[in-house]
């Protein structure tokens, strides 16, 4: 091996001491470093908690065997931090750049350079590094062009991971545990219901650690929780991991009580639950009580108000990872998008069509990066009527790989449905990405961070699929990550809560984002509607404004970026002045029974204050 100083340099660099090469022949073991010392001045100090974006410029005959390495120093003295990439040959000169993970607390600088781990040449200078700053320039424009943010006094009493919009317009929201260790050992499990017009909070009982639970409301209103927490890492049984829970429970809003039900068939951490036309709700995934994935499905019969037997439902013998983003189609079928939570996605294209009534599959092309998707924000676009669904960005918490901006969309009514390439999210790549259908039949996307639960990205931006375009408005000011929802109010407006970052500690300020819609002038109203409605019925409303449409909208219950039942659907109207009349769809498929906010729109896009119908 030899090593010396490079005066082989690109055009406009200056040759000094951080200009190097190196050979390697009759290669061995080990490898052989060109990091930079404290001597050549090139071991800067950093900041715990940030990022550094790190480049070099090189030369290298061998493949594989370059990395780009990087030390850390600590109290202790200097040691081996990560590799941050693996580079081509290149004979020309060329550009080695990438992004180092959050610095480590007790970090105080770092050193960096290539390493050679095989035969070959290498030569490198102009290093640089450039703290990373992940926040966004200001947006231009007033709030009638791109909405406003407020933080507000009041602080969650609680770690709010799951939150729901109940039919009288406050929020449930349920920690359990709150990923807190300490809490599963004492048994302290915590909800709240919070009303947003007072900021007022409500302790709930809790009986058990509903901590990464499924949710979803039921045709009465009442919301199922099922699965959650029956074991943590290194609590008294000793499990190496977490461990799901069989129980069962659902919230009535008329006690503001939790009460029991039967079992589910399995254990489930992190199961998704999707309600089904005639009311009963479809269940899997997550991971059972042996801490493995479960591929088991269950389905709760809501007529009996409990889970059915396993022989009695339809069952694949697949694990469809955590918090599986699994939508019902108007034909029945399901679609899972490629969105999930923790790791890689499923075998094959990475996104299914999925007939739960046979339990068959098939897979459907065009997901890019489908092993990028932990964590992406998945939701309908435009009515529901359409059929067009969206995946936003994502990463893979596993490998702590950056988050990626990728849009991928796709058109059910079209013969062969494939995702295709929509526009990309505006800014850096995230993860973490909270999705809202909002009733002017945009969608917000908010909130999200590089890496896993660090690196926020305070960026935020509006999509309208008739235009097929992101419009980029001012961010939360309040970054936000792992364990933050997005929930939509009955007013038009967003409440956005919590963020559990790497460090355990949790985000306890309430944002409100009041979208351009707020600030547009008089707003439309409903003066009259019936309090429930059937499939296929025409009903009468009273209204005032230039109305153009209307809609109803399901009411949230998300966590972990996941709401599988979110959806705006259109109700064609008829009718001048300030009587209307709507048309209620006859396809359960399209909104399954229960409460919906429904909302018109005047012709500049103002959307109503909602009124809560019934629909059966």
């Amino acid at each position: 091996m030899t090593s010396s100083l490079s005066t082989d340099v690109p055009a406009n660099s200056t040759v000094g001491t951080r200009s190097h090469d190196l050979t390697i022949a009759s290669y061995v073991s080990g490898d052989a470093k060109l990091i930079q010392s404290e001597q050549t001045g090139c071991a800067p100090a950093v900041v715990p908690g940030a990022q550094y974006d790190l480049k070099v410029d090189y030369k290298t005959s061998a493949v594989p065997g370059t990395n780009l390495t990087v030390f850390a120093h600590t109290a202790t003295g200097w040691q081996y931090w990560t590799d941050l990439k693996t580079l081509p040959a290149s004979a020309a000169w060329t550009t080695a750049q990438a992004r180092t993970p959050v610095t480590p607390q007790g970090v105080d600088r770092i050193s960096f350079g290539l390493s050679l781990s095989a035969n070959g040449s290498l030569k490198t200078t102009n290093y640089s590094m450039v703290k990373y700053d992940p926040s966004p320039p200001p947006v231009a424009g007033g709030p009638e062009l791109v909405g406003s943010w407020d933080v507000l006094t009041t602080q969650l009493p609680i770690r709010a991971i799951h939150s729901t919009l109940l039919h009288d317009g406050r929020l449930l929201l349920i920690a359990g545990s709150g990923n807190d260790g300490a809490a599963f050992t004492a048994g302290s499990f915590k909800a709240v219901v919070w009303t947003p017009s007072t900021n007022a909070f409500k302790d709930v009982p809790v009986p058990y650690d509903m901590f990464c639970a499924g949710h979803v409301t039921l045709p009465d209103g009442k919301v199922l929780l099922a699965g959650g927490t029956e074991a943590f890492p290194g609590s008294t049984d000793g499990p190496t991991a977490f461990k799901g829970a069989k129980k069962s429970y659902y919230f009535d809003p008329a006690d503001d009580q939790f009460h029991q039900i039967g079992d589910m068939t399995g254990a489930h951490w992190y199961p998704s639950l999707t309600k089904l036309g005639n009311g009963d709700v479809w269940s899997a995934g997550g991971i059972d009580d042996q801490a493995k994935g479960t591929v088991l499905t269950e389905m709760f019969d809501t007529s009996a108000m409990d889970w059915l037997p396993q022989n009695e439902v339809p069952q694949t013998w697949s694990y469809w990872g955590t918090y599986p983003h699994m939508f019902l189609l108007d034909d029945g079928k399901m679609f899972y998008t490629g969105g999930h939570t923790f790791g890689n996605g499923l075998p094959g294209t990475g996104a299914r069509v999925y007939d739960w009534t046979t339990a068959q599959m098939w897979d459907v092309p065009g997901l890019r990066q489908k092993d990028m998707r932990d964590q992406a924000g998945s939701v309908f676009i435009g009515p529901a009527q359409d059929q067009k669904l969206m995946i936003v960005g994502g990463g893979n918490t596993d490998g702590n790989a950056p988050g990626i901006n990728l849009v991928d969309i796709i058109d059910f009514k079209q013969a062969a449905p494939a995702y295709v390439p929509g526009p990309d999210l505006p800014g850096p790549g995230k993860t973490y990405v909270n999705l809202v259908n909002l009733p002017d039949r945009t969608v917000l996307a908010a909130n999200g961070a590089q890496l896993n639960r660090a690196g926020n990205v305070q960026t935020a931006s509006l999509y309208n699929p008739v235009s097929n375009s992101w419009k980029e408005i001012g961010a939360d000011p309040v970054g936000r990550n792992y364990h933050s929802t997005s929930i939509l109010l009955p007013d038009g407006k967003v409440a956005i809560l919590g963020s559990n970052p790497l460090d355990n500690s949790f985000e306890l300020r309430i944002s409100v984002y009041s979208p351009p819609y707020l600030f547009k002038g008089t707003r439309p109203t409903v003066t009259a509607v019936p309090g429930s409605a059937n499939y296929g019925q025409t009903i009468e409303l009273g209204v005032t404004g230039n109305v153009s449409s209307a809609s109803l909208m399901s009411p949230m219950s998300a966590t972990h970026q996941t709401d599988t039942n979110a959806r705006l659907v259109d109700l064609p109207i008829a009718g001048t002045g300030g009587s209307r009349t709507a048309q209620i769809p006859d396809n359960p498929n399209l909104l399954p029974p229960g409460p919906y906010m429904l909302s018109v729109l005047d012709s500049n896009g103002v959307p109503s204050i909602s009124k809560w119908v019934w629909i059966s």
